[in-house]
């Protein structure tokens, strides 16, 4: 449905008296220019003081029983409310002056500025967030080496005018795409719309950025050092293709036979069988033009080299030898056994819609991945862990302390070990 010049995607569903809205443009972190990064998070921020500033919306919202919510990643800017049905268009008026005609005022702008700022430095006091983090930049040049909401200095260089410039250019008169889901028997769907898109004008395209190639010699190892830490956080991790690129069913159901479910390779051998960990993961973080796989847990100190040569070795397992017949039941069952349940409320199926909007997917698409995973065989698995699983193309990062990690890395002969300081990683 078109309206006022935007487009509604509206979901009915009787009896769900709590509903989702949600707008998405095409603003996410790759729209940014060079000399701006990480201002499209920091406009996500500032949208939620409201007309009036100083965190303005919340308590207007709270009137009506709704919630803002906002979101930036690599190819999108998603705001969006959750209301009770019949509060949507009290909440839906709110939300259209907040992310159409909001404050910007510059002392929101620098309260907002400091706390994610703050933010970012609590995240890397977390060694697992330090380590993911760190990644960027050793499989990446431009803008996907930053993170996604940008560095710390890059943040306290931006300025209330390149807010007010990103909005006005990406948010405040671009239509976007209105995802509505909920009960809607009793509501006027169109006046939802023309009170989002009144005024604006039609979807800007999405800005293509080719991933740009991986800086020094592959497979490499780099230690963020944490003298005395007792512990490692550490991350195996490669490029991956785009997400428009990849057969998904293939795809997670490599992933979650290595590392996304309790019974997987790397979670058996590192947890269950030697007892160096709580959990051991893997999985895709896949975008329009480009994507990464990682591979992470977190050992003692001790056991950090061997657990980075049992991973290479599971990975090579599976290149080598493909899936067993039990672990092809497991992908199967478990990504579509509790599809029912995982799409039974407005927020589930606004999100699904959400990433559907954003990588130009079919209307069918959640019928079209279920019928994938259904119809995988362990030859199709088998021949995806050949083509996504590249151990000579990856890189490890590890949080941990240099001393007493250095030697024993060096002696796993994966590649080049390189030991950088933590604190002036990102400078």
């Amino acid at each position: 449905m078109r309206v006022a010049g935007g487009e509604i995607i509206a979901v009915d569903l009787p009896g769900q008296s709590y509903a989702s809205l949600r707008l998405v443009h095409p603003a996410g972190g790759v729209s940014e220019r060079s000399d701006q990064v990480g201002v499209a998070k920091l406009t996500s921020e500032v949208l939620e003081d409201g007309i009036h500033g100083n965190s303005s919306l919340a308590p207007e919202l709270e009137k009506h029983g709704a919630e803002w919510t906002s979101g930036v990643t690599w190819d999108s800017f998603v705001t969006g409310v959750d209301a009770p049905v019949g509060r949507l268009p009290d909440a839906t008026s709110l939300f259209a002056e907040a992310v159409r005609t909001p404050a910007l005022r510059p002392e929101d702008v620098q309260r907002r500025q400091e706390q994610l700022v703050e933010r970012f430095w609590v995240d890397m006091s977390v060694p697992r967030t330090l380590a993911g983090r760190a990644v960027g930049p050793q499989l990446f040049t431009g803008r996907y080496a930053t993170p996604l909401g940008g560095g710390p200095s890059g943040i306290q260089a931006l300025t209330p005018e390149a807010v007010s410039q990103f909005h006005a250019a990406a948010i405040a008169g671009v239509a976007g795409t209105l995802i509505v889901v909920g009960d809607l028997s009793t509501i006027d769907v169109e006046a939802i719309g023309k009170a989002v898109f009144t005024g604006t004008s039609g979807s800007v395209q999405p800005r293509s950025v080719a991933p740009e190639p991986t800086p020094g010699p592959l497979p490499r190892v780099v230690v963020l050092d944490r003298p005395g830490a007792v512990q490692s956080a550490l991350v195996l991790a490669t490029q991956a293709p785009s997400r428009r690129d990849v057969d998904l069913p293939r795809a997670e159901g490599v992933s979650s036979v290595l590392g996304g479910m309790f019974g997987s390779r790397l979670n058996m051998e590192l947890r269950e069988r030697r007892g160096y960990t709580y959990g051991a993961h893997c999985r895709f973080d896949l975008r329009r033009d480009g994507g990464v796989l990682m591979a992470n847990t977190e050992v003692d100190t001790p056991t950090t080299a061997e657990s980075i040569s049992v991973i290479f070795d599971e990975i090579e397992r599976l290149r080598r030898d493909g899936v067993t017949e039990d672990e092809l039941v497991a992908v199967r069952d478990s990504n579509t056994v509790g599809l029912p349940v995982q799409y039974s409320t407005s927020w589930a199926i606004s999100s699904a819609l959400v990433e559907m909007v954003v990588h130009d997917l079919p209307e069918d698409h959640v019928d079209r991945l279920r019928a994938g995973f259904e119809a995988l065989t362990a030859e199709d698995l088998h021949t995806a862990a050949q083509e996504l699983l590249r151990p000579d193309e990856a890189v490890v990062v590890v949080a941990g302390d240099a001393e007493a990690l250095t030697d024993a890395l060096t002696e796993t002969g994966v590649g080049q070990v390189t030991v950088r300081q933590a604190e002036t990683y990102w400078e």
